[in-house]
């Protein structure tokens, strides 16, 4: 997981984004809540007013090419500097679209020419090992809240990262909306609602934690949804996107190999939905070296750690500014952490002081 360079661009760049952005007066609104790309239209006047404020745009190209104009409009906003990726085609899987004929648009788009990243989102990463060799970045949205367990978002990723080569760019796309407002698309399910502030936390760690190289959200608007109209779903999420950017240095660490000596009680809860760890553990090293340990609750119960922590740091502290404390260490580096309901803790590493004698 880090921060890649796009096309020709030569500076890293990590997304955090959001859908539904369609009118040049909102990137400000999602600029001031702390995003840096969004997925929006290729018109010069929103490319160029994304620039001034130093954000990437996905957008879709048109639908046809057969006039001068239509064809310098493309070219005008492919080599635009805002201009993060074409976004291709939007879950292909789901709607029964055969990879051969996604590559086949993929080509066409690439031959008009196209020189700027060409995307694709799938809506199961299950479908990674049929689609991940078309795009130059691949996408993947999962949204469970309410009709799934959370465990299966870390899942799909998972898989949409073991099916395409580690330097492909995966970005995972996240639920910020009621599935309410779009109701039809779940037939049977009643009880909606949108995902919690400890929801959201949860899921984007679980990305993080998977090694993806972007996190786009979903959405601002679509339909009758509006987040705007949403406070608490909305401040939520910008107090997710700043416990991210508090914590940046996990978007260029790499992660460790590492098989963690633990145990997860109650037993019964030992195993998520997904019949994984009911606790996620993941282990990174910075550039400085030093090592983080992501720890993520993935189930909706109270557990209980116990841990030995990796010896390959002199000593742990807790990260978060809110998180209740833990202790019960006992001998070999091993401790007892509890956790609430989706809580997340990261643990930093540090060294020793050291002291110049005289």
């Amino acid at each position: 997981m880090a921060p890649h360079c796009i096309g020709e661009d030569t500076s890293p760049f990590f997304p955090i984004g959001i859908y539904g952005v369609s009118n040049v007066e909102d990137l400000e609104t999602v600029h001031r809540a702390g995003f840096n790309c969004v997925k929006g239209p290729s018109n010069r006047a929103f490319l160029d007013k994304a620039a001034s404020l130093g954000m990437r745009v996905i957008a879709s190209p048109q639908s046809s090419f057969d006039t001068p104009e239509k064809l310098k409009n493309f070219h005008d906003a492919d080599s635009h500097p805002a201009l993060l990726s074409w976004y291709l085609v939007d879950e292909p899987d789901m709607h029964r679209t055969p990879p051969w004929k996604v590559a086949m648009d993929q080509r066409r788009l690439k031959a008009v020419p196209a020189h700027s990243p060409v995307s694709l989102v799938l809506y199961d990463g299950a479908h990674s090992d049929d689609y991940g060799a078309i795009p130059d970045i691949l996408m993947v949205d999962h949204y469970p809240v309410p009709w799934m367990p959370l465990a299966h978002f870390a899942q799909h990723m998972n898989w949409a990262r073991n099916a395409i080569p580690q330097h492909k760019p995966l970005y995972g796309v996240l639920q910020a909306f009621n599935w309410y407002y779009f109701r039809d698309v779940l037939p049977g399910v009643t009880d909606f609602r949108v995902p919690t502030l400890e929801e959201l936390q949860c899921m984007t760690f679980m990305a993080l934690a998977e090694g993806v190289d972007g996190l786009i959200y979903y959405t601002l608007r679509s339909g009758d949804w509006d987040l705007l109209e949403h406070p608490d779903t909305w401040n939520a999420l910008q107090q997710v996107i700043r416990s991210v950017k508090e914590n940046e240095y996990l978007l260029t660490a790499e992660r460790q190999w590492w098989i963690p000596a633990a145990k997860v009680t109650p037993f019964e809860k030992r195993r998520n939905a997904a019949l994984e760890s009911s606790i996620s553990m993941t282990l990174f090293k910075d550039g400085d070296g030093l090592k983080h340990l992501l720890l993520i609750n993935t189930t909706p119960h109270s557990l209980t750690l116990r841990i030995r922590l990796p010896e390959a740091a002199h000593g742990w502290a807790s990260v978060f500014q809110n998180d209740t404390p833990f202790g019960g260490f006992q001998s070999e580096n091993v401790c007892l952490i509890p956790f609430k309901s989706y809580q997340v803790r990261l643990l930093k590493g540090f060294e020793p002081v050291t002291f110049d004698l005289p």
